[in-house]
């Protein structure tokens, strides 16, 4: 592939996430609760007080990439943190900016911008740089790795959270429990969406969701890049993903089947 090829795919990648984010706009949580029902808010809390213990400072400077619509800004917001967010969506931006609670203000910056052209206008260095549902996003996660870490403090947390995970399921039996569970799960969502006059916009996030083409992100790789990056990687947290916290739960801890990561490493 030629540069220019490669420079247009990656320009396609971006614009189409601009577009298709603006669509979710204020219904994105709403349309992901795979993101905020209880099992996984379980785990957003556990891995956000992890962050938080690593870091010295009560008033730690964190930056989060692709912010969003604020579940994982909001929750370093409350714990004290300095937050700058980035998000190439306007519309989430506007959204998080209305739930910032007024006494939290001061300790808050909002940036639209895409994660490439923040590092070019940015000469910041934070004590945590956090990321939620970004990597399988963009065209070259890899670089764009390597170049926030430079970006952190020594000492300081990177934390990936909530990437699609490359999986294989070997056993044929739980392959189809794992199915069948997903369909369930699936077909709740759909009705759920339906009543709710909620559009799942399913044929806008191809080109968007860039990287799930490719299965995912394979953790162990990244872990790779990291340690070349000078990281440390502390832990990786496997786990299944489902609309419904009861799915994930029994998904996760009866099947036995993983289809989502975490990863937290410390320069």
């Amino acid at each position: 592939m030629t540069i220019s090829e490669t420079a247009s795919i990656k320009e396609k990648v971006l614009e189409e996430n601009r577009r298709v984010h603006a669509l979710e706009d204020r219904l994105y949580l709403d349309r992901h609760p795979e993101q905020t029902n209880f099992y996984q808010a379980r785990i957003l809390r556990s891995a956000v007080d992890g962050v938080c213990s690593l870091m010295d400072s009560e008033d730690a400077r964190v930056l989060e990439l692709g912010c969003g619509t604020g579940y994982l800004y909001l929750e370093f917001l409350r714990r004290g943190c300095r937050m700058t967010g980035v998000d190439l969506s306007a519309e989430m931006i506007r959204v998080l900016e209305n739930r910032i609670p007024q006494e939290t203000r001061e300790r808050s910056r909002l940036v639209v911008s895409d994660v490439e052209a923040f590092l070019q206008t940015d000469d910041e260095t934070y004590d945590a740089i956090v990321l939620s549902a970004l990597l399988h996003h963009l065209y070259d996660y890899e670089s764009v790795i390597r170049s926030y870490c430079e970006r952190l403090r020594s000492g300081g947390t990177l934390l990936i959270f909530f990437e699609p995970l490359k999986q294989e399921i070997a056993s044929a039996f739980r392959y189809s429990l794992h199915k069948t569970v997903a369909g369930i799960d699936e077909d709740l969502y759909r009705c759920e969406m339906q009543l709710r006059g909620i559009p799942l916009l399913e044929e806008e996030y191809h080109l968007s969701d860039y990287q799930r083409q490719f299965g995912g992100i394979d953790p162990e790789k990244l872990a790779d890049i990291l340690s070349a990056a000078g990281m440390n990687v502390l832990n990786i947290e496997k786990y299944c993903a489902r609309r419904y916290g009861l799915s994930s739960l029994l998904a996760t801890h009866l099947i036995g089947t993983q289809n989502t990561f975490n990863l937290v490493a410390r320069k």
